[in-house]
């Protein structure tokens, strides 16, 4: 599977969210999927990529043009495949079509967007690919509560649980990538 990794590029994030998903990604490869991801070579983007190559996987960054021009000295260009993209509307949608799952790691303002887009189009029945959060050391614990409060109030169907999958282990992730198919619901369970 192509395995879409969404996180931070921050270079100021603690070692424990980089080495998580540097093992994270390694422990994939192994299992046979590659990397499709925001080609960063920093941060948690970073992280991803070389734990992909340690454990044998392919990667396909996908990145703005202008980031080859004015940010070079972030962008990750060992991938074995490279797609450069006029804007990063055009980068999210491109790195959309090429996954068949998702990872949410530890992220900020970019990584948010980029999951709740993935969510918002799963919901609305324009893909059926699993959604993971990798939720280390707690760090989505808030957003995860500020979810429940929207169900509980009435903002979000309850069974809107379905779309996606918080982990923090990564066997059970790997299973869910493998195996998810949204309980048996469709389109209709989530309006």
């Amino acid at each position: 599977m192509e395995i879409c990794v969404f996180g931070a590029a921050s270079v100021l994030i603690d070692e424990k969210y980089i080495e998580a998903v540097e093992e994270m990604g390694e422990h994939l490869a192994r299992n046979g999927h590659n990397l499709v991801f925001g080609s960063g070579s920093t941060g948690l983007m970073g992280a991803a990529a070389r734990g992909f190559r340690k454990g044998g996987g392919k990667t396909h960054g996908v990145i703005p043009k202008f980031f080859k021009e004015d940010l070079s000295e972030f962008v990750d260009f060992y991938c074995d495949e490279m797609t450069y993209t006029e804007s990063m509307r055009e980068r999210k949608a491109v790195m959309e079509k090429l996954a068949d799952a998702f990872i949410i790691t530890p992220g900020g303002i970019g990584t948010f967007e980029e999951f709740f887009e993935v969510l918002t189009l799963k919901q609305l029945g324009r893909h059926r690919k699993p959604i993971v959060i990798y939720n280390i050391d707690g760090y989505y614990n808030n957003m995860i509560a500020s979810m429940q409060h929207s169900m509980d109030e009435g903002f979000i169907k309850e069974t809107c649980k379905a779309l996606f999958c918080v982990f923090d282990d990564l066997d059970g992730m790997i299973d869910y990538i493998e195996n998810d198919d949204m309980q048996g619901m469709t389109l209709h369970d989530f309006k």
